[in-house]
C-alpha cells in the first residue's frame, strides 16, 4: 500500500516534467509497409547526437544502405554527459545477487508506474526517446515502412543500463533486439562500429557450421577506438575477433564531456585543451603499457573527421608508440548505427 502510495505521490509531482521532456505521450501512427523489399533498422545514441541506418534487402540480394542523424538539444546532452559519470551509478539488472534485486524494487515500480500510463520510464528514458522517435519518424514517412523492431547501441556511458534502452523500446512500440551471439547487456558504440566498417563479421552468417569456422579465422587485435564530438571525447582499447565478442572493461575505456570540440574556447589557451585530448588518447595505453599495438585506430563521431583532430591523433599515437596503425574514419558520424542495422539484419540471439 505505502509502495503504491509512494509511486502515485511521484507520478502527480513529475509527470508535467516527463511531459514537457517527450513533447506528447502519445504515440505517432505507424505507416503500413508498402516497400516489397525486406529491411533491418539500427538506432545509435551517441554523445551529441542520433543516428540511424536502414538496410533495405532486394529480391535479388542486392543491399541498399540509408542513414539519418538527428542532433541532441542541450537536454539530450546534459542526460548524455551525467549518465558518463560514475556518481550517477545505481543498482540495475543484471544483478549480481537476491540483495540487489529487493533493494533495487522501489526504483522499479516507479518505472512501472510511469510505464503504465504510457509515459517514459523515467526523465532520462523521455529524452533519449525523443531523438529515436524523429529518427524512425523520418524513416517511415520516406520509405513507408513500419519499424516495429530493432537493435539499439549506444556510447558507453557507466551509468546508461540495458533496462534503460529497452524502457525506451518499449515506449515507442519498438522490440528491443538482441543480436545474435551478444552475451553482454549492451551493444556499445566500439562493437556496433567495427560491424559498421565491415570488420569482425562472418560472410556465411545463414550457415552457422560456416560462420563458426569463418569466425576462428578473423585476426585478434588491439583497438583504439575514438570518439570525437562537439560535446566529448571517448577512448577505448578494445581487444577483439569478432564485433560482438568487443571486450571493453571499465579501466580501458574513458569517457570526458568536457573535451569536445566546443569546449575549446573554454580553456585559457588552446595548449590546456590538447593536453587533455593528449591524455585521454593515451590514457588506457599508459595504465596497461604491456598492451601491444593499437593495431588499428576506428574513428566515430560528428567531428571525429576534423583534419586538426585526425593529424593529432595520428601524430599522438606515433610519438609514444613509434608507429601510428591505419586509421579507419570514412564512416565515423553513422558506422555505429550502420553496424546495429547489419546486426540487426543477421538475426537475433534465441534469448533475444
Amino acid at each position: 500500500m505505502h509502495a503504491t502510495l509512494f509511486v502515485l505521490a511521484w507520478l502527480s509531482a513529475t509527470v508535467p516534467a516527463l511531459l514537457g521532456a517527450s513533447g506528447d505521450a502519445s504515440q505517432q501512427p505507424l505507416l503500413p509497409t508498402s516497400t516489397p523489399a525486406n529491411f533491418s533498422v539500427g538506432f545509435s545514441l551517441q554523445s551529441s547526437f542520433g543516428a540511424a541506418a536502414v538496410i533495405f534487402e532486394n529480391y535479388n540480394g542486392d543491399l541498399e544502405t540509408h542513414t539519418r542523424v538527428c542532433h541532441g538539444d542541450k537536454a539530450y546532452q546534459e542526460v548524455m554527459a551525467r549518465l558518463s559519470l560514475a556518481s550517477s551509478r545505481h543498482l540495475a539488472p543484471p544483478y549480481e545477487d537476491m540483495g540487489e534485486y529487493f533493494d533495487d524494487l522501489p526504483r522499479r515500480e516507479v518505472r512501472n508506474g510511469l510505464t503504465k500510463v504510457g509515459l517514459p520510464a523515467s526523465h532520462d528514458v523521455g529524452i533519449l526517446a525523443g531523438v529515436v522517435k524523429q529518427l524512425r519518424s523520418d524513416f517511415e514517412s520516406e520509405y513507408h515502412i513500419r519499424v516495429s523492431e530493432a537493435v539499439f547501441t549506444s556510447t558507453h556511458l557507466l551509468a546508461l543500463y540495458q533496462d534503460d534502452l529497452m524502457d525506451l523500446a518499449d515506449h515507442l512500440g519498438i522490440k528491443y533486439v538482441i543480436p545474435k551471439r551478444q552475451f553482454k547487456p549492451i551493444l556499445w558504440e566500439t562493437a556496433s562500429s567495427y560491424a559498421g566498417y565491415g570488420l569482425g563479421l562472418c560472410e556465411h552468417w545463414r550457415d552457422e557450421d560456416r560462420c563458426t569456422e569463418e569466425t576462428h579465422s578473423l585476426p585478434k587485435i588491439n583497438l583504439l577506438s575514438v570518439h570525437y564530438s562537439r560535446t566529448a571525447l571517448t577512448t577505448a582499447l578494445v581487444p577483439i575477433k569478432t564485433a560482438v565478442g568487443a571486450f571493453e572493461p571499465d579501466p580501458l575505456h574513458i569517457e570526458n564531456f568536457t573535451l569536445g570540440s566546443d569546449a575549446i574556447g573554454d580553456y585559457p589557451n588552446p595548449e590546456d585543451y590538447w593536453t587533455g585530448v593528449k591524455d585521454v588518447l593515451l590514457n588506457a595505453l599508459r595504465r596497461f603499457p604491456g598492451y601491444e599495438g593499437p593495431h588499428k585506430i576506428m574513428m566515430t563521431g560528428d567531428m571525429a573527421q576534423n583534419e586538426d583532430f585526425m593529424k593529432f591523433v595520428k601524430d599522438t599515437i606515433e610519438q609514444h608508440r613509434g608507429l601510428a596503425p591505419p586509421i579507419i574514419y570514412e564512416d565515423a558520424l553513422t558506422a555505429a548505427a550502420k553496424g546495429a542495422a547489419e546486426l540487426m539484419r543477421r538475426g537475433p540471439a534465441p534469448w533475444s
